[in-house]
């Protein structure tokens, strides 16, 4: 997304709001692109979240999802690297209230990113089995599917865990360990699916979601990545539309949260990679560090720690052994970033591959 498909009336729009605090969606509004009402909707959301909690304001992550309800008043923080959910107030003239039904809308939420409205603070949409079912234990250790279990639980976290501040209460719920595993065991078929169409290992696509998102469905980046896989519409998406799909344009934020669309699409993404932009990289190891360094850097940045010459480059990691090569894209890699991502993917694949 960039400002120049937003249009000029709703970048005048933008400035409106900038000039004065009044937010308010712009005219036609509804008949905007999906991408451009989610810009809008994001640039609104952080003003109402800031304008309750100044510093302590925070958006969703990769990592993160962030939630708010009740006039912006309350919110819901999941960590899924950590395990660990937050649950807090600030404000809200019934605390406990508010943090009651915050609790079991979170507890009840679904997998489903179309039924939740990250950028509002509207309620949660609740239908279908809730994505956190097995993920959190009730007081009893039992697994929470149902409303009167969600509603058993909230009251007894209120009554008995419930913290406070000069400002705050909140309530912190702590995910099972295993977590991360329930998430990959959910996700399975879908995995399965895109391992089969493209050929790629399933203990790979696990690790990409592990280091990705932690098995967020809800992920969003600040650099308009989305979904399990962090796919960023005008580059992968589109190299995917291009290259597999047959098609023209790029998939939207709707089509990215959806977690089997996200992962079909991350899939074929990793597939590109090596069939087209790697496709002479020899050797299935050495073949594998260099895709998911590029997934993460790019291709280019990739190369580029081997030589400035893409040629030179490609027969240079065909000289080296796998070793080598690893050894060369986590310590000259361009990018920080991807150094790390490498040495995170390869030690998450070998967990799932066990």
């Amino acid at each position: 997304m960039t400002w120049r498909c937003i249009g000029l009336a709703t970048l005048l729009w933008f400035a409106e709001v900038s000039a004065n605090e009044a937010a308010r969606l712009p005219d036609g509004f509804a008949e905007l692109d999906s991408d451009v009402q989610a810009v809008i909707l994001e640039y609104l959301f952080a003003n109402e979240a800031n304008a309750v909690w100044g510093e302590q304001s925070v958006t969703p992550t990769a990592h993160e999802m962030v939630k708010y309800l009740d006039d912006f008043q309350t919110r819901v923080l999941i960590d899924f690297e950590r395990g660990n959910i937050r649950v807090e107030s600030l404000g809200s003239q019934q605390p406990g209230a508010a943090l009651k039904h915050a609790i079991e809308a979170i507890l009840l939420t679904p997998a489903d990113p179309e039924a939740v409205d990250l950028f509002t603070a509207a309620d949660f949409g609740i239908t279908g089995r809730p994505f956190l079912a097995g993920k959190v234990l009730d007081q009893e250790g039992k697994a929470i599917e149902y409303t009167w279990r969600a509603q058993r639980f909230a009251d007894y976290l209120v009554s008995q865990r419930i913290q406070r501040d000069q400002q705050r209460h909140w309530v912190d719920i702590s995910m099972v360990k295993t977590h991360k595993v329930i998430s990959a065991k959910g996700f399975g078929p879908a995995i399965e699916r895109a391992a089969n169409r493209y050929g790629v290992d399933p203990a790979l696509i696990l690790a990409v979601i592990d280091t990705e998102s932690s098995f967020n469905p809800f992920a969003v980046s600040p650099s308009k990545a989305y979904g399990l896989m962090q796919v960023m519409s005008r580059t992968a998406g589109r190299d995917v539309y291009e290259k597999i799909y047959r098609r023209g344009g790029q998939p939207n934020r709707s089509v990215l949260l959806n977690p089997d669309k996200n992962i079909d699409i991350g899939t074929a993404y990793l597939s590109i990679l090596r069939d087209n932009y790697l496709r002479g990289v020899q050797g299935q190891l050495k073949q594998e560090y260099c895709i998911i360094a590029a997934y993460n850097g790019g291709t280019g940045n990739l190369l580029k720690a081997f030589h400035s010459d893409r040629k030179k480059a490609i027969q240079r990691i065909n000289a080296l052994s796998a070793d080598e090569v690893y050894r060369i894209i986590t310590t000259r890699h361009p990018k920080l970033e991807s150094r790390h991502y490498l040495k995170k993917v390869t030690r998450a694949k070998q967990h799932y591959a066990s």
